[in-house]
């Protein structure tokens, strides 16, 4: 069984309960307050009694894997005079620490994972630092949707935990603005708790795309044309991600299985000897690697 971390970069990090859908991570990093879970089909842990298998989510659909995710971004973009950041500055990737060995026939599994999403590259993944391959989150995410977020009289005061309840956040008055930072922007910096609303899409509530405010101008275009709509750059550039909304995204698929660490993309291939048997991690980042939104972290070590 895998060990499954949650947490705002790279160094904090918390184990999460797998499968445990109705109490996801909590995470708050400089750039993002938010929610994420982890869910696994056929999770299974011998003599711990405590693992959840599996859950009703995956009832009826075929999917072996799902990581969902709502929160708010801040506008903490110090590269643009709003602090916001635009489609095309973030991404979702997966990389590890150190070199990968890709598997004989790597350009087939890029293809086929370029069939499902138009935007993934895998041009980062002969790095020797920190390979990487991924997608911009907006063509990445099998589902999206957002929704305004409970705004309070003044942004970053309060958050609204898993049960409904408040959470006192009171930010420090005597702050210093750091040089070239606005004063809208030094609002958000110092990792305040953003309200983000209640979690309610787990187990058998499945999140369903809703692109309305994803993108105004084409409210009711489906998830596959989402994905083909933001491969221009351009495109990408003029949208950006609104501090005053709520996004929630869910990424699955039937084909690559973490709970055994096996895919079947066109070939099958064991993921635990691609990576050399280093942790995998999924991290939502901007495209230089500087800014970490969140990361998720599968660490297999107990299946080598």
């Amino acid at each position: 069984m895998p060990t499954v971390r949650i947490g705002p970069d790279y160094y904090n990090l918390k184990k999460y309960a797998v499968n445990d859908d109705k109490r996801p991570a909590f995470v708050n990093s400089s750039h993002f307050t938010g929610y994420v879970t982890v869910r696994l089909q056929n999770f299974t842990c011998k003599g711990d009694p405590e693992v959840i298998k599996t859950s009703s989510y995956f009832e009826n659909h075929r999917r072996v894997f799902s990581f969902q995710f709502q929160g708010r971004f801040k506008s903490s973009n110090t590269k643009h005079e709003d602090g916001l950041w635009s489609y095309d500055d973030v991404l979702f990737c997966a990389e590890t620490e150190n070199a990968v060995s890709p598997p004989t026939g790597s350009s087939l599994v890029v293809k086929f994972a370029r069939y499902i999403d138009p935007g993934f590259t895998a041009d980062g993944m002969f790095l020797q630092k920190r390979p990487w391959a991924g997608s911009w989150l907006v063509c990445g995410m099998n589902v999206i949707n957002a929704w305004q977020a409970e705004l309070d009289e003044k942004l970053g005061t309060t958050r609204v935990g898993i049960d409904g309840s408040q959470y006192e956040f009171i930010q420090d008055e005597k702050t210093v603005n750091p040089e070239n930072v606005s004063p809208r922007q030094s609002e958000r910096t110092k990792d305040p708790l953003l309200p983000i609303g209640p979690w309610v899409y787990y187990g058998r509530h499945h999140l369903e795309e809703d692109a309305k405010l994803i993108l105004p101008e084409k409210p009711k275009i489906s998830s596959s044309k989402r994905r083909h709509h933001f491969l221009n750059a351009k495109t990408r550039q003029s949208h950006f991600f609104n501090p005053d909304l709520v996004y929630a995204f869910d990424f699955f698929n039937n084909f690559t299985n973490f709970s055994t660490m096996q895919a079947d993309m066109f070939i099958k291939f064991s993921m635990s000897k691609v990576l050399r048997n280093q942790p995998l991690r999924f991290v939502c980042r901007d495209k230089t690697g500087e800014s970490i939104f969140f990361v998720i972290e599968i660490d297999y070590s107990d299946l080598l």
